[in-house]
């Protein structure tokens, strides 16, 4: 693995049963926008991006992690299998240690860095190792190294609301419909094609 000026992306994604509604929408964006981000990647060889994709409900389920972007599958309704309530502080609470306990010594030395995005359509309400004011801690801490960012995208729901307790930054904050979905997962994957040009950029100076 070249882990140098590397991205380690992972997207957190909801697969409770309210997302029941929204199902056919979501799967189709995930695989448009691992689809875009594999052209990203081919686009800016000199960045490496490595993909994680994390499920959660009750429970949280890895379905795979640090793909290298242009490996990405194609992801199936057996992979996305719904179920359950909504354990977001939990997931949250795992990915974030764990990567930060795998990764944090490899960003000091090889430049790299981490994106963290997630998706969800309700409310923390299943979660029972972590607290919101835990993430907050967390999320703070690790946005204040520069070498972490954190996005979230709310669908159906007050975004701001969870997501300012958590400490998001509110420009990182991003509401919209069931309806809309597709549209929003392709969002995602802009935000990410933006942030590996800017970094490029940065790079280059």
């Amino acid at each position: 693995m070249n882990t140098k000026n590397a991205t380690f992306y992972h997207l957190i994604l909801d697969k409770s049963g309210s997302m029941q509604t929204c199902y056919h929408e979501t799967l189709s964006g995930l695989n448009e926008k691992f689809l875009s981000i594999k052209n990203t990647q081919l686009q800016n060889p000199e960045i490496p991006i490595y993909v994680s994709l994390t499920l959660f409900s009750d429970d949280t389920q890895s379905i795979f992690e640090y793909l290298p972007a242009t490996e990405l599958p194609v992801i199936n309704p057996n992979d996305y299998a719904l179920d359950g309530m909504t354990a977001l502080c939990d997931a949250m609470g795992k990915v974030i240690t764990k990567m930060k306990f795998q990764w944090s010594d490899v960003m000091k030395k090889e430049d790299a860095d981490a994106v963290i995005v997630v998706f969800t359509d309700g409310h923390e309400n299943a979660s029972r190792h972590y607290r919101v004011e835990e993430i907050g801690k967390l999320v703070s801490e690790l946005q204040k190294s520069g070498k972490w960012e954190f996005t979230f995208y709310g669908a159906d729901i007050d975004a701001w609301h969870t997501a300012s307790q958590m400490n998001f930054q509110q420009s990182n904050v991003f509401s919209s419909k069931k309806k809309e979905v597709n549209n929003t997962m392709l969002n995602m994957a802009e935000h990410l094609d933006h942030y590996i040009r800017e970094k490029k950029s940065f790079l280059k100076k």
